[in-house]
């Protein structure tokens, strides 16, 4: 059996669920740049991350990268309904180029799970759009109506946090170290109900989406190191680092310098049927990864030139359709400094396929 994962927002949908249900709270709350202050949130999640020694002082029991969905959770479940958000992915699904094509070319001999930190309501919404059976979804459950009871009132905290913390933020031109303590205070220094709330949120990222790495592995009773896993960010980079160790392949697909470090892998693509290469080649990777690289640069920029003997023609012919080459990269032997390279064409695919999502970590 032939088993794979990937990463939802980012690989598949290039809508961040989180992001988007923030900035459309904007008229609702009649605040504006909504958009910015998830921002605000995101950095704050990743500045946790890279300070590992600022959870421990703050006490914090546990905190994996994509927290940002349990900090926010709170107002969410306030002001939509169940019903709402999931009419609300159904308009922004955002499937990315190339993946109905990648989710179909796989199905026939590969077993595929999503492993996504996005919440339910809209995780469930992609795998269906893509055909991917439920029960090969692990996301982040956000139970409205138990989370909603819990807080009493939404709008003392939402003073607190948008027209005093994110006013400051704005004013100090989007300067997060200006609201570090606050933003403390708020999430960890309080016993509020909010943060009752916001701790009854089990988001599946970092070590928790690891764990379903190995859940999976285990149900299917194939190694690690068989699988292959693709991701595209922070959320993502210890699902990465756990298939690379192990020997499996690991896929930054239009990642940044969260996912390529812990990736062994890099496709760099428009349409995510640029990792089908890799899919066709998992026994000789290394080696197909060194031929490519070797003539990459006399076919880059057209798909014609590809030669006919180095992937299968049916995918040759799609490239050529659909007029693009993958930018395809073997980590594991990349330097640092064309790591940093690679992460440089990884991000600018990332914003040219993503938008403003892109920019988020």
């Amino acid at each position: 059996m032939k088993v794979c994962a990937f990463d939802m927002e980012g690989p598949l949908s290039f809508t961040d669920f989180a992001a988007e249900i923030c900035k459309l709270l904007g008229p609702r709350l009649k605040y504006e740049k909504l958009d910015e202050f998830f921002q605000m949130i995101s950095n704050y999640d990743d500045y946790l991350i890279d300070n590992p020694q600022i959870i421990r002082e703050l006490k914090i029991p546990s905190y994996e990268p994509g927290d940002t969905l349990k900090l926010l959770a709170p107002i969410y479940v306030s002001f939509f309904t169940d019903a709402e958000l999931i009419e609300i992915s159904k308009k922004n699904i955002g499937l990315i180029p190339g993946s109905k094509d990648t989710i179909n070319y796989l199905k026939k001999e590969w077993d595929i799970s999503i492993i996504s930190t996005s919440y339910t309501q809209h995780a469930y919404n992609v795998a269906r759009e893509l055909g991917i059976p439920l029960d090969h979804v692990y996301c982040t459950t956000l139970d409205i109506d138990s989370t909603r009871n819990i807080i009493e009132d939404i709008q003392d905290h939402l003073h607190v946090l948008i027209e005093t913390i994110f006013e400051v933020y704005l004013k100090k031109g989007s300067d997060l170290e200006a609201v570090i303590e606050d933003l403390h205070q708020f999430f960890w220094k309080k016993d509020s109900d909010y943060v009752k709330a916001m701790n009854t949120i089990f988001v599946r990222g970092g070590h928790r989406k690891e764990a379903a790495v190995v859940e999976i592995s285990e149900k299917l009773s194939v190694p690690i190191s068989e699988m292959i896993a693709t991701g595209d960010s922070i959320t993502d980079k210890d699902m990465l680092r756990r298939l690379n160790e192990e020997g499996g392949i690991a896929i930054s697909f239009n990642g940044n310098q969260y996912s390529i470090p812990h990736a062994n892998v890099a496709v760099t693509s428009p349409n995510l049927m640029g990792v089908i290469a890799i899919f066709s080649n998992r026994n000789n990777v290394w080696d197909f990864l060194e031929k490519w690289e070797k003539i990459y640069s006399t076919f880059a920029e057209n798909p014609n030139k590809i030669p006919g003997d180095l992937i299968d023609k049916k995918l040759r012919s799609y490239f050529i359709q659909h007029n693009f080459v993958p930018r395809l990269d073997n980590l594991k032997k990349a330097t640092v400094k064309e790591k940093e390279k690679i992460i440089g064409y990884q991000k600018k695919m990332r914003k040219k396929v993503r938008g403003w999502f892109g920019a988020l970590g």
